[in-house]
């Protein structure tokens, strides 16, 4: 299990930070995506888009607490990640076609593969809860070579993540 948190710590960790560094460099994107996703009110789009900023910014840090509070800590990453899930999904069903600009700048309309992308997301935030509720919640694996592979599959995926958009357009056919 404790590689299975070491695992769940560090894909979250890497993926939010891309998430919040993207942000921090075209923050007016960001703020834009928000009023064109048409789901605050226009004068709500600012202080969202900062408000997601400053969550997902603390969980880069949270999610290494031990016990419960990491537990916590990936609970609320659960829940920032369904509630943009279900953007992602109301975008879809309207016909939008509005980028998230989850990772900086963006011209991607939403899709299928980023409500995938999230759903994997969920997914390794659950697991990092369940792993963190009943591990020791120590921040680094006692075999150094096993922490190293979780640590590396971790980066990987989370460089797939954060290359939807990339790969959607690499697979997507030529119109």
């Amino acid at each position: 299990m404790e590689y299975l948190l070491f695992g769940a710590r560090c894909a979250l960790a890497v993926t939010l930070a891309a998430s919040a560094i993207g942000k921090l460099r075209a923050p007016g994107d960001f703020r834009r995506a928000v009023r064109d996703m048409d789901v605050v009110p226009d004068r709500l789009a600012g202080p969202v888009a900062g408000l997601v900023l400053a969550a997902e910014t603390a969980l880069i840090l949270l999610v290494w607490l031990p016990g419960r509070l990491g537990a916590a800590a990936f609970a609320a990453a659960a829940l920032l990640l369904a509630a943009f899930t279900a953007v992602l999904v109301v975008l879809i069903r309207r016909g939008s076609d509005a980028s998230c600009a989850c990772f900086g700048q963006s011209r991607t309309p939403v899709g299928a593969a980023h409500v995938v992308r999230n759903a994997a997301l969920l997914t390794i935030a659950g697991l990092g809860a369940v792993a963190a509720a009943g591990g020791s919640g120590a921040a680094l694996p006692p075999e150094l070579p096993a922490a190293l592979a979780a640590a590396l599959a971790a980066v990987v995926t989370s460089a797939l993540l954060i290359s939807t958009d990339t790969l959607v357009g690499l697979f997507a056919r030529p119109s």
